[in-house]
């Protein structure tokens, strides 16, 4: 636009200088100039019409068809100037090279060789006309006709390579405009998307970290900041083995980017900066570069401790939801022994018969024993205590407890099983599941341990061929109380459930009635960073 702006100015002026230059040179002629003749009627018109063109809207100025009839509308007027002026005589002709020049630069090489050919026809014709015996090897003929193609060739050679560099010109200005443009757009966008994400990562309530492969910390959202306890200007730019407390998370991404293998729902506990111990449950995904290499991790938690809080509270309300039926369960069940110890103690005070009295004082043993049992495992079922985890070999721990135990038995394990946990309460767990495998088979049975993992789990199978569970029994097999045994306290399997979920387990029970059954125990395994 700007450009065919410059072209129509630059043309005006051109004409401007033509039709001036034209009607000076009528003025100063042989005949010159003088109202009321022929040469002063078309000087008259030819000013008027150029107005008239000037002012034409620009959608027909610039069309080439248009350029190339003014242009000749000029050649036409400039030859019956020199027609009716006796200009032939005089430098007249030297405005047909202004012309041809003129439009030489304002349009194609086509045009301009067109005009100078209708230049030399009529120039040529006046000259034959005034001088009808001339030569064709007068100057006026050999050189000036010839010349004015040279004219032409070179002005609209050099008006093209002008117009090419030019539009070149332009062509770049346009390029470096639109390619500004596109830069602002892009970091526009850029910036934007930047606060998009960052106000996405700051709104999510589980804790972000981005750290790189060598362990720079690169992005933390603020519920991060709030469980590590670190404000962002601590932990961005900083190596993550230099923040204290969260040595074992930073072995799992360091494990997880050398295995190339994210992490999906593992927890750990960690240290914040107030030496608060805080549980979380985490996620680690990985991201590469464009060639496909691992370059760092993210890291997304989630503080476990309200969650923690909430299932010790839930535990203990279900706990003491059970507190009514325990309380009649326990007269019930501790008035039956107590009434068998206060009679077999007064039959001791009626006879001296030694071997009754022996029979008598086991009876009362028993009973006490039939107690203690009772208030054992209420205590282990209503009380919890703060577990000390360490190491423990479930293959020596389940081997000691059967050399205790008269039953036949298989193992088969792939492995030392190591696990993480409390050992008088995994000997509690196994001793319950053990003897009620054993109770359920008769004398003849045969128990199978297996051993194996999962994950991060060791499972521990336990298979007996008794007589099986109904499927209605199994529903309620881990409710307190409940119980299939003529003298079983019903609190067998619910402390084998509490002990496992102590230990942040899984316990899973398949069986048939008169198949057997299989009890799979999942314990976490016991790793090098405890």
């Amino acid at each position: 636009m700007l450009r065919d702006y410059m072209e129509k100015n630059r043309l005006s002026f051109l004409r401007f200088i033509l039709i001036l230059t034209t009607i000076l040179v009528m003025t100063y002629s042989k005949k010159g100039l003088h109202f009321g003749e022929p040469g002063y009627t078309i000087a008259l018109i030819y000013f008027i019409i150029s107005l008239i063109f000037s002012r034409l809207p620009d959608k027909i100025l610039n069309r080439p068809w248009f350029s190339f009839l003014s242009f000749l509308f000029d050649i036409i007027i400039i030859s019956l100037a020199i027609y009716l002026t006796e200009g032939i005589q005089t430098d007249f002709y030297l405005i047909y090279f202004l012309a041809i020049f003129i439009s030489s630069v304002s349009q194609s090489v086509n045009g301009s060789i067109f005009i100078a050919i209708v230049a030399s026809v009529i120039y040529a014709w006046l000259i034959h006309r005034e001088y009808p015996n001339i030569s064709f090897l007068d100057s006026r003929f050999l050189i000036r006709i010839p010349f004015l193609f040279v004219i032409s060739l070179v002005s609209s050679y050099w008006a093209e390579s002008t117009r090419k560099e030019l539009r070149k010109k332009e062509e770049l200005e346009r390029f470096n405009i639109e390619l500004k443009k596109e830069v602002e757009r892009v970091t526009a966008r850029e910036v934007e998307l930047r606060l998009y994400n960052e106000r996405i990562i700051n709104s999510v309530a589980s804790g972000i970290m981005v750290v790189k492969k060598d362990g720079i910390i690169t992005t933390v959202n603020p519920e991060a900041e709030r469980v590590l306890g670190y404000k962002k200007e601590e932990l961005v730019e900083y190596n993550i083995k230099c923040i204290n407390g969260i040595d074992e998370l930073w072995q799992k991404m360091e494990m997880a980017i050398t295995e190339n293998k994210p992490i999906i729902r593992d927890e750990v506990e960690i240290l914040n900066k107030s030496g608060e111990r805080i549980p979380i449950g985490f996620n680690i995904t990985l991201f590469e570069t464009p060639e496909k290499e691992v370059s760092g991790c993210v890291l997304i938690f989630k503080d476990l401790s309200e969650i923690r809080r909430l299932e010790e509270k839930a535990k203990q309300n279900e706990r003491l939801s059970y507190l009514g039926k325990m309380a009649s369960w326990v007269a019930h069940e501790i008035r039956n022994p107590l009434t068998s110890i206060d009679g077999f103690a007064q039959l001791l005070t009626t006879t001296d018969d030694k071997e009754r009295m022996k029979n008598y004082i086991e009876e009362i043993h028993k009973g006490a024993h039939r107690i203690n049992h009772i208030i054992d495992d209420i205590l282990t079922f209503a009380c919890s205590k703060k577990m000390e985890f360490k190491k423990i070999n479930l293959y020596e721990l389940i081997n000691d407890i059967l050399m205790t135990i008269k039953v036949r038995c298989e193992f088969q394990t792939d492995g030392m099983p190591l696990v993480k946990g409390e050992e008088e309460s995994l000997r509690r767990l196994f001793v319950n599941l053990i003897t009620n495998s054993v109770e359920a088979m008769d004398e003849n049975g045969f128990l199978q341990i297996k051993f194996g993992r999962k994950d991060d789990f060791i499972i521990a199978h336990v298979i007996d061929k008794g007589k099986g569970i109904d499927e209605k029994e199994l529903k309620n097999i881990f409710t307190p109380f409940y119980t299939t045994k003529p003298r079983g306290t019903g609190l067998g399997l619910a402390i084998v459930k509490k002990i496992v979920d102590d230990h942040n387990g899984k316990i899973e029970i398949e069986s048939k009635l008169g198949q057997g059954t299989k009890i799979s125990v999942l314990l976490p395994a016991w790793n090098k960073g405890g």
